[in-house]
């Protein structure tokens, strides 16, 4: 595949969840079939970030024809999520960013969900979303939106027991995964290299950028090996 060049190239890396995935997105393209994605590669084995990341980039941009030097920024998922996995995603991202070129956008977790989600969440004529991840000993990092993804307030930390179904409520996010009381939709049950890419192009349009030294993640939870104990 050959892109034709442009100058507001984004390179989206997620690696907040279990999963690893990256994706490249034109901010200014207004003819794409998926919008401003380009091209999306994702991986199904869980915590392979560390040996995964950067061959997934070298391959990505070369079957799209990209160079990094083409690049205009670099979307980063920026927690809550994975300690390791952001660690490893805020590393690599930094690396690239180096001296500031490309710039660095910092693309808030559940907010990139609720992006996602919304348009769900307005058909079905919720009036909120709430996004949560699971953290520790039953604990979930939660933030509520409008059904337009504008945050309601900021994220909180709660028991899942505070939990109870609202319907008018649309839910998101790992945290509601598998709970057939809560309404929600698979595909929003945990987060992809796309829902970085749509909510990074728009911090990229708003010139929302960060110097890389300065970015550090909001972890939430230690990063567990698949073959823990």
């Amino acid at each position: 595949m050959q892109h034709q060049r442009s100058s507001s190239l984004l390179l989206c890396i997620e690696t907040s969840g279990s999963l690893c995935g990256i994706a490249i997105a034109d901010a200014d393209s207004t003819t794409l079939p998926g919008g401003s994605l380009i091209a999306e590669l994702s991986f199904s084995e869980p915590f392979l970030h560390d040996k995964l990341l950067a061959e997934a980039t070298r391959s990505l941009c070369t079957m799209a024809d990209i160079t990094l030097p083409n690049l205009s920024a670099v979307a980063v998922s920026a927690g809550p999520g994975s300690f390791t996995g952001l660690r490893i995603g805020a590393a690599f991202a930094k690396a690239l960013c180096f001296e500031n070129l490309p710039k660095l956008i910092a693309v808030p977790t559940l907010e990139a969900i609720a992006l996602a989600a919304a348009p769900s969440a307005r058909m079905l004529g919720r009036e909120r979303i709430c996004v949560g991840i699971p953290s520790h000993k039953h604990l979930v990092y939660v933030q509520y939106f409008t059904p337009e993804a504008a945050p309601l307030g900021a994220i909180a930390l709660v028991s899942e027991e505070e939990f109870t179904p609202n319907p008018s409520i649309f839910y998101a996010g790992a945290a509601f995964d598998h709970k057939p009381a809560y309404t929600t939709l698979p595909d929003y049950c945990r987060i992809t290299p796309a829902m970085i890419a749509a909510l990074g192009v728009e911090h990229f349009r708003k010139q929302a950028f960060m110097l890389s030294e300065d970015f550090v993640p909001l972890y939430a939870q230690e990063f567990v090996p698949k073959n823990a104990q």
